[in-house]
């Protein structure tokens, strides 16, 4: 017999295919890349987690001024053209187109003597001495008392008024009122200005030039008389919220009443002749839109030159500015004039809308605090 095994007599060995090998590989793989990503995931941090449960959030406090802009369309006067009141030489000037003259200052001087412009209802006409009576000495005193100085409300000319007039002299150093002069004040003394605040647009004569009274000195911008508020859709912004303002010109603040439609306090349009934005709008490099043509800086300028209305833009705001809850539109339902409905936990309570902006409802609430409301709102309640 023989020793040798024959092969067919091996005991058979199953055989693995590799295709199962490579899917077992594959399903081993993927478990292990589930598990990593189980293991790395970031857990947020908590200042990012919700605050606010489904169907509800939470409401946001803010203050609320309505601070935009506004519209002053300006009525203006004529161009005029200021006189020298006395005769001699220009010896000093001051003038330079697109200047702003105040009352109660000096741009010129005669013979090395300061001439003092001044703003009064009634040009002086006649020598002012203690005694004096007139409508013309009242408007004299108006002028010196408006400029913080002390003259008697009176239409009699006196020694109070030689003091306050003095006062005013001697800061701008022009000629006092003395006993050389007869204790009295000489209308050659004044250049009278018809307004408080105007803009030179041509200073027509040069130093060393011969002037005499009755000259004309320099030619003015027009006179603004009056200045409407355009609340309406002639605004850009359209309608401000309601209640009391405040518009801030070349740094003085005025408050302007919610039933106000215009302006023609005289320290209202001094500001405006002597802010940034009106004389811009004179060189055309400003905000100012003119009425007749608001697309052209040239017909800006060309408007304010002939005394046509021009239109200024400034920035106003609440002159009391309202606490407001800060919620999404979709918070609100049943709006109705001004007002509207919120659900709170499913109860509805009314608000009043007091603005929208940028994708969030501003409201005030009718009593109590809004903390949080639901959202969406359920449309099925009324406050009505």
């Amino acid at each position: 017999m023989s020793n040798h095994t024959h092969p067919r007599s091996m005991r058979h060995t199953p055989r693995i295919s590799m295709s199962v090998i490579v899917l077992l590989c594959a399903v081993m793989l993927a478990i292990g890349m589930g598990l990593a990503l189980l293991l790395i995931r970031p857990i947020p941090p908590t200042d990012l987690d919700s605050k606010t449960t489904a169907g509800t959030m939470i409401v946001e406090d803010g203050v609320f001024d309505d601070r935009r802009a506004v519209t002053l369309r300006l009525a203006q006067s004529d161009a005029s053209t200021l006189q020298m009141p006395q005769n001699g030489t220009l010896t000093s000037s001051t003038c330079t187109a697109g200047a702003a003259l105040q009352s109660g200052t000096s741009m010129f001087a005669v013979d090395d003597h300061a001439v003092l412009s001044l703003h009064t209802n009634i040009p002086l006409y006649r020598r002012l001495a203690i005694g004096t009576q007139g409508n013309d000495v009242r408007s004299l005193h108006d002028e010196l008392r408006s400029l913080g100085y002390a003259a008697p409300d009176t239409d009699t000319f006196s020694s109070d008024s030689i003091a306050a007039f003095n006062a005013l002299a001697e800061k701008t150093g022009a000629p006092l009122i003395t006993a050389d002069n007869g204790w009295s004040l000489d209308p050659a003394q004044i250049l009278w200005q018809p307004a408080s605040a105007m803009t030179i647009r041509q200073c027509l004569v040069r130093v060393g030039a011969q002037v005499h009274a009755g000259d004309g000195i320099a030619q003015t911008a027009p006179i603004i008389t009056n200045a409407i508020i355009l609340r309406t859709s002639e605004n850009a912004d359209g309608q401000p919220a309601t209640g009391k303002r405040t518009v801030t010109i070349a740094d003085k603040t005025f408050k302007i009443d919610d039933d106000v439609t215009q302006m023609n306090d005289p320290a209202f349009l001094n500001a405006i002749v002597a802010s940034h934005e009106y004389q811009s709008m004179l060189s055309g490099s400003g905000s100012g839109v003119s009425a007749l043509s608001p697309s052209s800086a040239s017909s800006q300028q060309s408007a304010a030159a002939d005394g046509s209305p021009i239109d200024v833009i400034y920035q106003w705001s609440l002159a009391e500015p309202r606490a407001v809850s800060i919620i999404p539109p979709s918070a609100l339902t049943d709006v109705s004039s001004g007002k509207g409905c919120v659900t709170v936990d499913g109860k509805p309570q009314q608000v009043t809308i007091v603005a929208s902006q940028l994708g969030r409802s501003m409201v005030s609430p009718q009593s109590g605090i809004l903390e949080h409301v639901d959202v969406p709102a359920d449309k099925t309640v009324s406050c009505r």
